[in-house]
């Protein structure tokens, strides 16, 4: 692998940690009970922890191939735009319908997905995790527009 990899592996690695630093702000609960802070942390844990192994792997790494896990360099700029864009726009649209395009644009713009299953997946996702977060977990999400 080359530099720039091990270079994108760093910067992820630390935008990781700075997104865990800052969730860990919050209050975080258990996992019977979850509190705000509950998945920013888990999240931002996980994509500490698969950062670092990148930058292993990167590091480690004699050949020259191509780019980090094989993404493209606009696959990763994407994807961090589409993640700011998501947060900021979970609280006016609500989780559902956020989730709902967040997932479309991954499963049709990054993965190239048919639009029949690239909607069907994104929907089906977004309600299961609807269900698993605020009907089984008792979690609270946003609900946007219909919050009444």
């Amino acid at each position: 692998m080359r530099g720039r990899d091990r270079a994108a592996a760093a910067v992820l690695l630390v935008f990781g940690l700075l997104a865990l630093e800052e969730a860990r702000k919050l209050r975080f609960g258990a996992v019977a009970k979850p509190g705000p802070g509950f998945f920013p942390v888990v999240l931002a844990a996980a994509l500490t922890v698969v950062c670092a192994a990148l930058l292993i792997v990167a590091w480690r790494a004699r050949d020259g191939g191509g780019d980090v896990a094989g993404l493209a360099w606009w696959k990763i700029a994407a994807t961090i735009v589409a993640l700011f864009a998501y947060a900021s726009v979970l609280e006016r649209a609500g989780f559902v319908i956020a989730t709902f395009g967040l997932l479309l644009f991954f499963f049709k713009v990054l993965e190239g997905q048919r639009w029949l299953p690239a909607l069907a997946g994104s929907l089906a996702t977004a309600f299961v995790t609807y269900v698993v977060f605020k009907v089984w977990l008792n979690v609270q999400l946003p609900a946007g527009p219909w919050s009444g």
